[in-house]
């Protein structure tokens, strides 16, 4: 009797000690991105037993290493989208920010499915469901980074291969293209808006170029509103491409500006296939830029493709000046060009680059070509935040790039004010001088190589 009762004695206690842990299975994370990383913000989790109401300030998750707070708890699908009767809890996480706090890609050119994330209670604090209480929950996952959603999902994904350029063969670009619903079929002609991602951003998986430099904010209503369509509605197709390794990649090697970009053929006929697919495209109104590697690439596309875009915005671009001829400058001149840079940029010079370029474009006549010049970077989801100066491209992606300098060949004068000190043809900023750019003339086709 007295062994009966020690083994349903035993039982009771595994039972109970069993019943004060809730375990949950991790399930997807969501990324959101900011002006120098994208980091996890949401985190789709799987209760074993439902959970219809759920306290966010008993909960704690851990990204990385880093502790982060719950703001709010919701019944979802396993993506996240919310729904009353769903299995699932969407739980979302507290503002991170700072270097070293972000997701990063491997070598690869894919995300570093390493990740760590951990769900778990607040010291001292309970888990009710019902008439059960738990003291502790068991959910992690190492591998947090190997299924997420983010605003990347918004765009169709595809590839498109073509001939390489300056050696045999051919190669293969990811791209990303966003297609408002409210465009499509809509019988009148959209503008396109193209972005060239920087030297960190290239690879196999587009959704790196999206995340990387924050290129989803083209899609965001603040952005798509100052583009009108034909009709008159407002929004834009984007597009954004990636090469597998750098633009700046030639047959000879890493250049400034030498010789041709290894991509420029294949970049021009997947822009072509797109639009081409795309009839509802106002192929009077493509607009085209890039940062750093992706601005070298706007620049020798211009050179390459005169009078094709609409009109561009190099930012941080690192195509040298030395490398741009006198006649090439006078075929820019009649371009619509807004240069975007911080005087402190490190990484690219600007006294190399964009502002000799911006001096001899105005000395050639340029009447429609603009440049805003930093003084340095400073954040605006975290306000006065230092950011490095080669990170211009968060001005842009911010909507706050609204002055240029003066069209003068005299001295630059760096100033963190939008930039300068003119407003380019009386707007108000740099999207709503883009979206007022139409070719006037045919296309001609007579690249420099």
């Amino acid at each position: 009797m007295k062994t009966f009762l020690s083994i349903l004695a035993a039982l009771a206690i595994t039972a109970s000690a069993s019943a004060q842990t809730i375990k949950m299975e991790p399930q997807v994370s969501g990324i959101t991105t900011s002006e120098i990383s994208a980091v996890i913000s949401m985190v789709v989790v799987k209760p074993e037993i439902r959970i219809d109401k759920l306290d966010p300030s008993v909960l704690t998750v851990t990204t990385n290493g880093r502790e982060r707070n719950v703001l709010h708890v919701y019944p979802c699908d396993s993506r996240g989208a919310y729904n009353p009767e769903g299995s699932y809890l969407a739980l979302g996480l507290d503002k991170i920010s700072g270097w070293g706090t972000g997701i990063s890609k491997s070598r690869a050119g894919v995300w570093n499915e390493e990740y760590n994330v951990k769900v778990a209670l607040k010291p001292g604090k309970t888990l009710k469901v019902g008439k059960q209480k738990f003291t502790a929950i068991e959910c992690e996952t190492n591998r947090a980074l190997k299924d997420f959603i983010s605003e990347a999902d918004y765009f169709n994904k595809g590839t498109y291969t073509g001939r390489l350029t300056g050696k045999p063969g051919d190669v293969t670009l990811t791209y990303a293209s966003y297609e408002p619903w409210s465009l499509k079929g809509d019988g009148v002609a959209n503008p396109l808006v193209i972005w060239l991602h920087g030297g960190g951003e290239g690879g196999i998986d587009v959704s790196i170029t999206l995340l990387g430099n924050e290129v989803v904010s083209l899609i965001r209503p603040e952005i798509q509103s100052h583009f009108t369509t034909e009709g008159g509605e407002n929004g834009a197709y984007v597009l954004s491409v990636q090469c597998p390794t750098m633009w700046m990649g030639t047959s000879k090697g890493f250049g400034h500006g030498e010789y041709p970009s290894l991509y420029a053929d294949v970049l021009k006929s997947c822009i072509d296939s797109f639009v081409d697919q795309h009839p509802d495209v106002d192929r009077n109104r493509i607009y085209l830029g890039g940062c750093s590697n992706g601005g070298y690439m706007t620049m020798h596309m211009l050179m390459r493709n005169p009078r094709y875009f609409a009109a561009a915005y190099p930012t941080c671009e690192a195509y040298m000046d030395k490398y741009i001829s006198d006649t090439e400058i006078q075929a820019l001149a009649e371009e619509n060009i807004w240069f975007v840079q911080s005087f402190d940029d490190t990484t690219v010079a600007a006294a190399t680059h964009c502002i000799p370029t911006f001096q001899r474009l105005v000395k050639a006549g340029a009447k429609n070509v603009w440049m805003s010049m930093f003084e340095s970077v400073v954040g605006m989801d975290d306000p006065g935040m230092p950011i490095m100066g080669h990170f211009a491209w968060c001005y842009v992606f911010n909507d706050a790039v609204t002055l240029s300098q003066e069209q003068t060949e005299g001295d630059v004068v760096p100033t963190n004010n939008g930039g300068g000190t003119t407003a380019p043809q009386g707007h108000a900023n740099l999207f709503d001088w883009m979206n007022a750019q139409v070719l006037t003339a045919p296309e001609i086709t007579n690249p420099r190589w």
